[in-house]
């Protein structure tokens, strides 16, 4: 015994000799399989059928819920659609309005250009105001010569 003990390949031979036989007896035992009774597979197809027609009527009802949402979704866009179209007009409406007294001042505009186009360009009567005299008066000294070019005696040299 002792020799065994001693010698380490003889001891590793063992072992994996008594391993190796250990694993062909658990290779050996069949595992056996009982076979279902009838009563077992009508249950279980039962089941299987409930749980198909459970299945289908969730289904059903995830279907009518997302009609449903569907439903609320484009009758929310038609809202929004009708809102926006009546914003849309009354833009339109405020805009044409706008071009309306737009298209009036220019009118009247034209009209006293026109007026005024006419008393100027008329040849023989010129009719002056007395407040555009006044201003010619005032525009002449403003734009005309210097002062230090134009000088004027002070009334004290002369005396």
């Amino acid at each position: 015994m002792e020799f065994l003990l001693e010698n380490p390949f003889i001891l590793i031979a063992l072992i994996a000799f008594i391993s190796s036989f250990f694993k062909k007896k658990k290779e050996e035992k069949p595992v056996k399989q009982t076979p279902r009774s009838v009563q077992q597979e009508q249950r279980t197809q039962a089941k299987r059928t409930s749980a198909e027609s459970a299945l289908a009527e969730a289904l059903k009802k995830e279907k009518r819920q997302q009609a449903e949402k569907a439903r609320r979704i484009e009758e929310e866009y038609r809202h929004r659609k009708q809102k926006a179209e009546e914003s849309m007009k009354a833009l339109q409406n405020q805009r044409r309005a706008a071009e309306r007294k737009a298209n009036a001042l220019a009118k009247t505009a034209s009209n006293t250009n026109a007026e005024y186009k006419k008393e100027a360009s008329g040849a023989g009567s010129f009719e002056p105001r007395k407040q555009s005299l006044v201003d010619g008066i005032i525009w002449s000294e403003i734009l005309g010569p210097p002062r230090s070019k134009n000088p004027h005696r002070s009334l004290n040299r002369k005396q």
